[in-house]
């Protein structure tokens, strides 16, 4: 159900997203399958590939701000996980995870239990990388974040 949905969401996204679609990542040939799902639309894939990669930045904290990172990986079903890192918060695994337009949702687990968590992917402009703004949403307290794309 998870992939299922995940996939949904990966087309809205590419509906948004055309511009991505020119700039596909060469590593491996499109219509190649990717695994145990269908092919999926050059577009809508150009699309799922702009989120993966390594993000860094910083994460708003009580104490100040806190340098984070968020790496977006595909597992080997194809799903997209995402794995945030902070210096001080003990951060578990993503769950949940959706796309929608250029938004992407997922629920984060910590030490003390969960957040709902939400971010906006901008695209790279005139020498300025992708940037990832969002913030977790915890109980009482809503923590923003941003990050700058690092690595694909």
């Amino acid at each position: 159900m998870t992939l299922r949905f995940g996939l949904a969401a990966a087309l809205v996204l590419a509906g948004s997203m055309t511009v991505l679609a020119q700039s596909h990542d060469s590593t491996h040939p499109q219509g190649q399958p990717h695994g145990p799902h269908e092919a999926v639309d050059p577009q809508v894939h150009a699309a799922m590939h702009a989120l993966l990669g390594t993000w860094t930045g910083t994460l708003s904290s009580a104490n100040g701000p806190e340098a984070m990172q968020l790496v977006a990986a595909n597992d080997p079903d194809g799903r997209l996980t995402l794995t945030f890192t902070s210096d001080s918060a003990h951060f578990g695994p993503a769950s949940d995870v959706a796309l929608k337009g250029n938004a992407v949702r997922w629920t984060q687990a910590l030490a003390d239990g969960s957040c709902r968590a939400s971010a906006s992917l901008a695209a790279a402009k005139n020498q300025s990388p992708e940037t990832l703004k969002g913030s977790l949403s915890c109980a009482d307290a809503s923590v923003p974040f941003s990050l700058k794309k690092t690595k694909e």
